[in-house]
């Protein structure tokens, strides 16, 4: 059987685990537990189209009991588990070819499944991001702001909280209509920095999709 799970698909599949994992370790009444577990199975299903037989019992927590258990499907389901093509160097130079001495990513970056590629050039404290959405690579470099505050950020891809060091505001340029003089704008956003702490946290593309869209002026 072939790899059938993006790696978004599967951080949610961890998720909903997680919410059954809880219910297994605090709740004593067995009704309980399996409603819980007959939901989130509905919840994971629901997230994919055109399943095998093979595919959906590969999926099927039905006779997830215990925690040990859900540490052994997950292990197992990870082996269908497939993430965005490694990129050549090439295909990355020409995605950010207006950036000067672009600083490539570091080929451990590209190792893992990921849902999008994402690296930092410290030198010029931008975070680079290419994606490949429907087979077309798109990418947006964001300049890193750093405001000194102490509150803490929500990315806007993974949900997660953390102050500035792991959490910061960027902004990205954006391309319009407008071929002539003021042709770019930017916007902002607050994203994690570690990239890859980020690809094994998101479990939704709907948020990167649509900034990368507004950022290449994709209606």
């Amino acid at each position: 059987m072939k790899a059938f799970i993006k790696k978004h698909e599967y951080n949610y599949i961890k998720k909903r685990l997680y919410d059954l994992n809880n219910a297994f370790r605090g709740c004593v009444d067995i009704d309980i537990i399996e409603a819980t577990k007959s939901y989130k199975h509905r919840q994971i299903l629901n997230i994919f189209t055109n399943l095998s037989e093979e595919e959906k019992e590969l999926l099927d927590i039905s006779k997830l009991s215990t925690p040990l258990h859900i540490d052994k499907y997950l292990a197992e389901l990870n082996g269908y588990v497939y993430g965005m093509p490694n990129l050549t160097n090439a295909q990355i130079s020409r995605l950010f070819k207006k950036e000067k001495k672009l600083k490539l990513p570091s080929l451990n970056a590209q190792d893992s499944k990921n849902v999008y590629l994402g690296w930092i050039d410290q030198s010029i404290r931008k975070l680079f991001v290419a994606y490949n959405m429907n087979g077309k690579l798109m990418g947006m470099a964001c300049r890193i702001t750093n405001c000194g505050s102490k509150n803490t950020h929500l990315c806007v891809l993974c949900n997660h909280v953390g102050d500035e060091n792991e959490v910061a505001f960027v902004s990205p340029m954006c391309k319009t209509s407008n071929a002539g003089e003021g042709a770019y704008r930017s916007i902002g956003f607050d994203i994690c920095l570690d990239s890859e702490k980020c690809n094994e946290r998101i479990s939704s593309i709907e948020k990167l999709e649509k900034f990368l869209k507004e950022v290449n002026n994709i209606k």
